[in-house]
């Protein structure tokens, strides 16, 4: 969401340890339990992620860099914003890493939102993941009867759903598996932040170089 206007440079570096705040908006609230076939109403989020003073945010145009909250200044309700931590990684090694994941034209609004990529980038700049409550719809979209269910409801508040072909098999997990793989060695951050899974195929890897 946004602007051209509002888009900015990424940041090369970083002084020193930057804050990351999460900032989460609800998108929608889907419907009662008995017009979803049993599963129970909650709301769809829209997040985002603050590193220094700088909101990087996931959409159909891939990663954008704007200034903070802009993403969510469409939505016309409150912003929860939270501070997570603070990180040596700059905005640059961030996005250079999480690009060959959250391509342009690859976003979709259940398998793989704004909220797959602020998962990822907490968990690549503070070992963290995202609360739960903020990916619950992507994760019923996932349950063979609860997707016939949450279907049905996005239909209700008038939206029509149109898989994206390019993310169906995109998988978050996936992706972090392949950021540990990257991690580790390296020195970059303690070991405990890491979950040592094995993979096959390493991604490219660009965080040693600043």
């Amino acid at each position: 969401m946004g602007t051209a206007e509002s888009v900015v440079s990424v940041p090369v570096m970083f002084g020193g340890p930057s804050p990351v705040k999460l900032a989460a908006t609800v998108l929608f609230h889907l419907p009662s339990a008995a017009k979803m076939r049993g599963a129970e109403p909650f709301d769809a989020f829209h997040t985002s992620i603050v590193l220094g003073d700088v909101e990087y945010a996931f959409s159909g145009q891939g990663i954008r860099a704007t200034r903070p909250y802009v993403s969510h200044s469409m939505l016309k309700r409150q912003t929860e914003v939270r501070m997570m931590g603070h990180t040596n990684f700059s905005a640059h090694q961030m996005v250079q890493f999480l690009t060959q994941f959250f391509q342009p034209g690859t976003y979709d609004l259940l398998c793989k939102n704004c909220n797959s990529f602020s998962d990822c980038a907490l968990y690549l700049l503070l070992g963290q993941r995202l609360e739960a409550k903020y990916s619950r719809m992507e994760r019923t979209g996932k349950v063979g009867q609860k997707r016939i269910g949450l279907m049905s409801a996005l239909r209700l508040i008038g939206m029509n759903y149109q898989a994206n072909p390019a993310s169906q098999n995109f998988q978050v997990d996936e992706v972090l598996a392949k950021t540990d793989l990257c991690m580790r060695g390296r020195g970059v951050r303690p070991a405990q932040h890491y979950r040592l899974v094995e993979i096959e195929d390493a991604p490219r890897c660009c965080l040693a170089c600043c």
